[in-house]
């Protein structure tokens, strides 16, 4: 069994003693009285019964009269072996299996955490192409006892956003797709989603997870679900001619638009934690939205302020609950406002004050870093795993131990951390983060981020090639290059350039070789920090040039890891060489390609007076990028999720392919060449 190794790992306890089985066919029981989202675990886990055992088990709603074997799954706990939200536990008595929870989700966890034990079922199974092995039996130990306490951090999700990939994916079958991200959200025993925003023409959004048992919550931009985007088609319906302009003075109609979006939910009973807050459209700064908005941060930081507090007082009366629970985002220029003292949000026990990390990249800011919490307050945290702008896209780029650095700095803050969501985008790029954020949001005080990577990969691999492959997965996220020094204390990897700052540093200095662009603004931050290029840092004073040095090294050091994983790939079995080569082999390859586009794209600029010598390099930068079209390619070549890669476009490659082709072509002549 080789996910026995990983129990401890994940919070759960186990004793063993002799073994009995549960044979083909072995009935699956559930009383009708039961919730949907239990049923439809229930129903995953005779689909995984059927794939390992060859034949169906049936899903009944009572147990053998005869006692024989049978797997009984129930949210009963008479015998009180599990206490506490989301508490489970696997326990055998007799010939038959229990799978119980203290509440919903706990039996829903306990419901697959019998089937990655005991039916070699990881999370990631979808994604990696994971078929299980066939058995003629499943071997329970007699006496077994797998218990599971409740969850440290009470709420723990994904945002998935930037979704270019997910998305078209998803609408492929939206139903049958859909059910497949949520349910590798709750293999990973998450419990959150975070929809973005929903509509009277949207509500499917706010359905398909509450049938799968998870809580929802919108994002910063779109307080109780509302986005401003639908402000102009609301009071269309409301039979208005034309939408009323964006005021601060009509309050009141703002109030009646999120009151509506909050009467959806509560038609649809689904479990909301409700988002306050105010956002410009295009999520912007309000002030640059709302024509009457004042023009300091003073005053902005106070209208903020009053209306949370409205919001507050809005949601209270449309509940009729005195505390509902709500959390509120901190970031952008809330963020600068906290920091400097201008906001404090509402105290109320049931408000999470929703830190997030800094813009562009990925550390506190530091409005978190300055603040000191009372025990009391219920602290949440947004962090990206991927970012549209600058941040890691097609490829795995923040790792387990800056994100556990991110959490842990959240915790000097104060102990009361209630909330964890991180930026998932297009999934499929990031098991090894996103799995090891579930792991350190369930148990975060026995959480360490060298362990998780350790049983990650025995998980996957195997004692035999667990380790080696550990060490490939250190050696890549160090391979990154690092365009400044750390500006926090012992905080390494502050600055990263990531997979998005590579394909659109090529572009822009593509760009450069035609247009002239002064030196202090090649390569800029766009007052975003959009590239935080220190070239004093890399040994030189040109941003280019820094580009040139620091990504021709990170190729290498991609090109490295690639090779390695080319060595170890044909010793796996078949049963994870295809999550190796996808979650790993992948990326350090695409990486490299990248890099070395990027640094042959520096070598052209600086190179640009010389025609011969910057047509040379735009070859080479050629070269690359077909490597890295054909790497897709060849990942998008079968299966299930066949042709994910065709619809890309944050990463441009396909731009970058065309201005790269009109530059070697000859059509494009760089400037200072007559």
């Amino acid at each position: 069994m080789r996910f026995a190794a990983a129990l401890l790992g994940i919070g759960g306890t186990a004793i063993f003693a002799e073994a009995t089985r549960l044979p083909p066919g072995v009935p699956v029981v559930v009383s009708a009285s039961e919730p949907l989202p239990v049923q439809k675990a229930a129903r995953d886990l005779c689909r995984d019964l059927e794939w390992v055992l060859k034949k169906a088990s049936p899903l009944v709603s009572k147990a053998p009269a005869d006692s024989g074997p049978a797997i009984i799954i129930s949210s009963s706990n008479a015998d009180g072996d599990v206490t506490g939200s989301e508490a489970h536990a696997i326990l055998r008595q007799g010939e038959q299996v229990r799978l119980i929870g203290s509440d919903m989700r706990g039996v829903i966890y306990a419901i697959y955490s019998f089937s990655e034990h005991f039916l070699d079922m990881p999370p990631w199974w979808f994604w990696a192409g994971w078929k299980p092995r066939t058995m003629s039996h499943i071997e329970i130990p007699d006496g077994t006892k797998l218990t599971w306490k409740s969850p440290q951090v009470r709420w723990r999700g994904w945002f998935p956003n930037d979704t270019d990939l997910l998305s078209p994916w998803i609408q492929r079958d939206y139903a049958a797709h859909w059910d497949r991200e949520l349910e590798t959200m709750l293999r990973l025993k998450l419990n959150l989603l975070d929809i973005g925003e929903f509509s009277d023409d949207s509500l499917r959004k706010l359905r398909v997870p509450r049938d799968r048992g998870l809580v929802v919550t919108t994002t910063h931009l779109a307080p109780f679900g509302a986005s401003l985007r639908d402000w102009p088609e609301f009071w269309q319906k409301q039979g208005r001619a034309s939408p009323p302009p964006l005021r601060l003075a009509d309050m009141a109609l703002l109030e009646q638009f999120w009151e509506h979006h909050i009467r959806l939910a509560l038609q649809e009973k689904v479990e909301m934690i409700w988002m306050i807050g105010l956002r410009g459209d295009g999520d912007k700064g309000y002030y640059k939205t709302f024509s009457d908005a004042p023009p300091d941060d003073v005053a902005r930081a106070r209208v903020l302020q009053e209306v949370l507090e409205r919001q507050v007082a809005l949601l209270q009366r449309v509940t009729s609950q005195p505390e509902p629970l709500m959390r509120t985002v901190i970031y952008d220029e809330a963020s600068d406002y906290m920091a400097v003292g201008l906001l404090h949000p509402p105290e109320l026990p049931s408000l999470i004050w929703n830190f997030s990390a800094a813009r562009h990249d990925h550390f506190p800011a530091p409005d978190l870093r300055r603040y000191r919490a009372p025990p009391s307050r219920p602290l949440g945290y947004y962090f990206n795993v991927q970012f549209t702008n600058t941040g890691s896209h097609l490829a795995d780029g923040e790792g387990p131990w800056k994100m556990e650095q991110n959490h842990r700095m959240l915790l000097d803050c104060g102990p009361n951390v209630q909330l964890s969501i991180v930026n998932s985008g297009n999934t499929r790029e990031f098991p090894l983060t996103l799995s090891a954020h579930a792991r350190m949001m369930w148990d975060f005080a026995s959480y360490d981020s060298d362990r998780f990577l350790t049983d990650f990969c025995q998980h996957h691999w195997g004692a035999k090639h667990g380790p080696p492959i550990a060490a490939l997965y250190r050696d890549f996220f160090s391979a990154y290059w690092q365009q400044r020094k750390s500006d926090i204390p012992d905080f390494p990897r502050q600055y990263l350039f990531h997979d998005l700052r590579i394909a659109r540093a090529a572009r822009d200095l593509m760009r450069a070789t035609i247009d002239a662009v002064p030196e202090a603004e090649l390569l800029g931050d766009r007052g975003i920090g959009y590239y935080r290029i220190v070239p004093e840092d890399n040994g030189t004073t040109s941003k280019a040039n820094a580009v040139r040095l620091g990504l021709q090294h990170a190729a290498q050091r991609f090109a490295e890891v690639a090779n390695r994983c080319d060595a170890l790939s044909p010793q796996l079995d078949e049963q994870g060489r295809l999550f190796f080569d996808q979650s790993l082999s992948l990326q350090a390859r695409f990486l490299a390609a990248a890099s070395e586009c990027t640094a042959a794209c520096a070598e052209a600029y600086l190179a640009r007076a010389d025609r011969s010598a910057h047509d040379d390099w735009m070859l080479k930068a050629k070269s690359a990028a077909d490597r890295m079209s054909k790497l897709l390619h060849e990942a998008d070549s079968s299966g299930p999720l066949k042709d994910w890669y065709v619809p890309e476009k944050i990463f441009g490659l396909q731009e970058t392919h065309e201005m790269i082709q009109r530059r070697v072509s000859g059509k494009v002549t760089p400037r200072g060449i007559p």
